[in-house]
C-alpha cells in the first residue's frame, strides 16, 4: 500500500526560483543598487531561453507544455530547466502544484537570493537584503496557508539581527534560516545571540540550517592545479560541487556541538531546529560522538556537567532533519529513532529526484517501518518542528 494513502504528507523542503528583478522589487533603492551578483548572475545569457520559455508558458501561450508538466511534476525536471518548472516562479501555479502532489503543507525556501547580500561588507545592504527577501517570501506564500515562507537572518550584528528578526516574526515567517559558521569571531552559541533564541522560542518559530548555510569544501582544497571541467550539455547550473557533498554536514556538526555543549538547547528547551537538504547519513555517528564527548570529558568541564540531558537526547527533543531521497532513510531511521526525520521533495530543484515518494517508500519498507514511524516521518515531525502540533 502506498504510504500516502490515508495520511497527511508535509514537505520540509521546496523552493521558489528567483526571476530577474524579483528580489530588487522588494528592496530599497540603496539595497537594489548594491546587491551582489551572488553564486551566479541571473543576467547570464545561458538563462535567456529558459526564462523566455517560462514567460511564454505563464502567458498561456504554451498550453501543451503546461499540461505535460502538470501530468508529471517530478519527471518533468529531467526535461525542462528549473526556471520553467510548474510553480517555480508563480505563486498561483505553486498552489496548484501542491494540489497535484497532494501535500498538506510545504515549506518554501528561496534558491539563490540570499547570496546576493549575505556576505556583503555593508551592513545596511546585509540587513536591508534580509528585510527585502523576507517580504518577498511572505508575499509569495501569502495566498495559500499551506505554503510556509522561510525567512533569512544574518548574525553579523546581533542588535540589528534582533530588529530584523522581530519584523520577520511580526509579519509571519514560519522559520528562520541562518548560517552555521562562526561570525565576527563569535561562536554560534555566543550569549549575544540569546535574545534571538528567546524571541524564536516565544514565537514558536524554529531555526533552520539549509545547504549553503556554511562553508563546504574550503577553497584551498579545490586548488588542484587542474581546471574543473563541466559537461556543456548540462541544462541546469549546479552550484554544489562533487567535493562538497561528502562534507556539507561538517559545519552543521560544529554548529550543533556548540549549541548543545554550550547550553543553548538547555537554556531554550522549546527552541526547535531543522537541518534541511544537508543529508542525514552523518547523523547516527554524530549522535554517538556528541554523547562520547560528554562521557569522556564531561567530568573536566563544568558546562558539560551542567547539562541535564545526554546530547543525543537534546537532538531527539529539539532537532528535525530532512534526509536526501538518495540516502538509505530506513537505515538512518533504525539508528536515530522515529522522532527526527522528515519527508521532503526539494521541488522544483532537480536534486530532489524524479520519484521522491517512491525512493523514500522503498527505503522505509526495507526496514518494515511501523505506522507510527511513517506517521512521524511524513506528518508529525514536520509539525513538531514548525510549532504546528503540541508534543
Amino acid at each position: 500500500m502506498s504510504h500516502v494513502t490515508g495520511r497527511v504528507i508535509n514537505d520540509a523542503d521546496s523552493h521558489l526560483i528567483e526571476s530577474r528583478g524579483w528580489l530588487e522589487s522588494y528592496c530599497s533603492e540603496y539595497v537594489r543598487e548594491n546587491l551582489l551578483s551572488g553564486i551566479f548572475s541571473l543576467d547570464l545569457p545561458i538563462l535567456d531561453p529558459f526564462m523566455a520559455k517560462a514567460d511564454e508558458r505563464l502567458r498561456g501561450d504554451a498550453p501543451e507544455t503546461t499540461d505535460a508538466m502538470k501530468a508529471d511534476l517530478f519527471g518533468h525536471k529531467g526535461k525542462y530547466n528549473q526556471w520553467m518548472a510548474f510553480g517555480a516562479v508563480d505563486k498561483t501555479e505553486r498552489s496548484e502544484a501542491i494540489d497535484i502532489i497532494g501535500l498538506g503543507s510545504q515549506l518554501i525556501f528561496p534558491s539563490i537570493a540570499a547570496g546576493r547580500f549575505a556576505r556583503h561588507t555593508d551592513l545596511d545592504v546585509v540587513y536591508g537584503g534580509c528585510d527585502g527577501l523576507n517580504r518577498a517570501m511572505l508575499d509569495f506564500c501569502a495566498d495559500d496557508e499551506r505554503m510556509l515562507p522561510v525567512g533569512y537572518l544574518s548574525l553579523k550584528d546581533p542588535a540589528r539581527a534582533a530588529t530584523t528578526l522581530k519584523a520577520a516574526l511580526d509579519d509571519g515567517v514560519r522559520t528562520i534560516w541562518i548560517g552555521s559558521d562562526a561570525v565576527a569571531g563569535r561562536a554560534p552559541s555566543h550569549v549575544d545571540y540569546d535574545p534571538l533564541w528567546a524571541m524564536l522560542e516565544e514565537a514558536r518559530v524554529p531555526l533552520t540550517l539549509h545547504i549553503g548555510s556554511g562553508l563546504n569544501m574550503p577553497r584551498d582544497y579545490m586548488n588542484t592545479g587542474v581546471e574543473r571541467k563541466l559537461d556543456p550539455s548540462a541544462s541546469n547550473i549546479e552550484t554544489t560541487r562533487p567535493k562538497d557533498l561528502p562534507v556539507i554536514h561538517h559545519s552543521i556538526e560544529r554548529w550543533l556541538t556548540c549549541m548543545i555543549y554550550d547550553g543553548v538547547l538547555e537554556r531554550f528547551p522549546e527552541l526547535k531546529i531543522g537541518f534541511i537538504e544537508l543529508g542525514a547519513n552523518w547523523l547516527p555517528a554524530s549522535l554517538m560522538n556528541l554523547d562520547m564527548g560528554v562521557s569522556l570529558l564531561g567530568k573536566f568541564d563544568k558546562a558539560l556537567k551542567a547539562l541535564s540531558l545526554k546530547p543525543s537526547d537534546y537532538v531527539r527533543r529539539q532537532v528535525r532533519v530532512a534526509p536526501l531521497h538518495t540516502e538509505n532513510t530506513g537505515w538512518i531511521l533504525r539508528n536515530v529513532g522515529k522522532d527526527i526525520l522528515m519527508f521532503n521533495t526539494d521541488y522544483p530543484h532537480p536534486e530532489g529526484g524524479r520519484d521522491p515518494f517512491g525512493d523514500f517508500e522503498r527505503s522505509l519498507d526495507a526496514v518494515d517501518a511501523t505506522e507510527e514511524e511513517l506517521d512521524r516521518f511524513y506528518t508529525h515531525n514536520y509539525e513538531d518542528y514548525l510549532g504546528l502540533r503540541a508534543g
